[in-house]
């Protein structure tokens, strides 16, 4: 897929497992989705996902909607990731 480098100005064809090892070099993964998205019982919407790691181990996302960061996020481990992370379905995909 393709994913702009932001502090480098660059794009680049990476695929979603070079994106997970970009993460544990300490990259941000943003996420901008197609349209919004809500949780199962509607109390989250957002349009934009925003992932991280602390230590290559815990991943953390936090959201964004319609470019204001809201106050939650989630956790995950490396396993989680099969079941959270899809870069894939994103509108665009950006590294900061």
């Amino acid at each position: 897929m393709q994913v702009k480098d932001i502090l480098k100005g660059e794009t680049m064809d990476l695929s979603r497992e070079d994106l997970i090892a970009k993460m544990k070099e300490g990259r941000q993964v943003d996420l901008i989705m197609k349209e919004k998205k809500s949780d199962d019982i509607g109390y989250l919407t957002w349009n934009m996902e925003q992932w991280s790691t602390v230590d290559g181990k815990r991943f953390i996302r936090t959201y964004q909607l319609d470019g204001r960061v809201l106050s939650e996020f989630t956790s995950h481990n490396i396993h989680d990731l099969g079941a959270y992370f899809f870069p894939n379905d994103a509108a665009s995909v950006q590294l900061s």
